[in-house]
């Protein structure tokens, strides 16, 4: 029976799903920003004119984006951003601390004295965000913390931890940003960090959990009242 050759790639498809990529990414970027805000409304053509793509794309990454529960399709109103509530953030820390607790204890797990680079990144990303707060760029702190987290997981050398974390880290990030400049300095934040990562260092992987938790726990506590907050303050609007 004669061999059928594999079709050749079309260049068009490749050029639509660069396309619908760029949009995806735009777009997610503008909600984890609060560029497109909680709860608010947009049409697709409105989404397309304020990134500067093209409207075709901007269907196809939303469709994507309803998937992965950051937007949702209004019949005739075209979509809404998804809401930050502090219930839905309870549940978000709560998976996302089960899955970074056992990024660390992975990470602790390493030889004493192994040639990876990842204690050094986790150091650097540390530092960064205590440069970050001396000179009063929350916006930078934001990113360094962020990068702290993102290493537990992209790290461990467990691929599957990592792609179970991303939505759910993303999700915090954005709740990060959204009370971003509600909050106290976030100084305890950066002692916590030191102190995970020194049980890393340690090769400890139960110290280095319960630090991961301790700090989880009390980001928590700071976040969801602010979330709180400002759910009663647009309803009384």
């Amino acid at each position: 029976m004669p061999q059928t050759l594999p079709a050749e790639p079309n260049p068009d498809c490749a050029v639509k799903d660069s396309l619908t990529d760029t949009a995806y990414q735009k777009i997610k970027a503008a909600i984890l920003h609060c560029e497109l805000p909680p709860g608010s409304r947009f049409s697709e053509q409105q989404i397309a004119s304020l990134l500067q793509v093209s409207r075709t794309p901007v269907h196809q990454a939303v469709v994507k984006l309803e998937q992965e529960g950051w937007l949702r399709f209004l019949p005739r109103k075209g979509v809404q951003i998804s809401s930050v509530t502090a219930d839905e953030m309870r549940h978000v820390y709560e998976v996302l601390m089960s899955l970074e607790a056992l990024g660390v204890m992975r990470l602790a797990s390493r030889e004493a004295h192994a040639a990876d680079g990842i204690d050094q990144a986790l150091d650097q990303a540390r530092r960064e965000g205590e440069r970050a707060l001396e000179r009063d760029d929350l916006d930078a702190w934001a990113e360094a913390d962020d990068r702290f987290h993102t290493l537990f997981v992209d790290s461990s050398g467990n691929p599957h931890l990592s792609r179970l974390a991303r939505n759910v880290r993303e999700q915090a990030h954005r709740a990060r940003l959204l009370t971003l400049r509600l909050r106290p300095t976030p100084v305890a934040s950066n002692v916590d960090h030191k102190a995970i990562l020194d049980a890393i260092l340690a090769r400890d992987p139960l110290a280095a959990r319960e630090a991961l938790e301790a700090h989880r726990t009390r980001g928590m506590a700071t976040l969801l009242p602010l979330l709180e907050q400002l759910a009663s303050n647009r309803i009384l609007k």
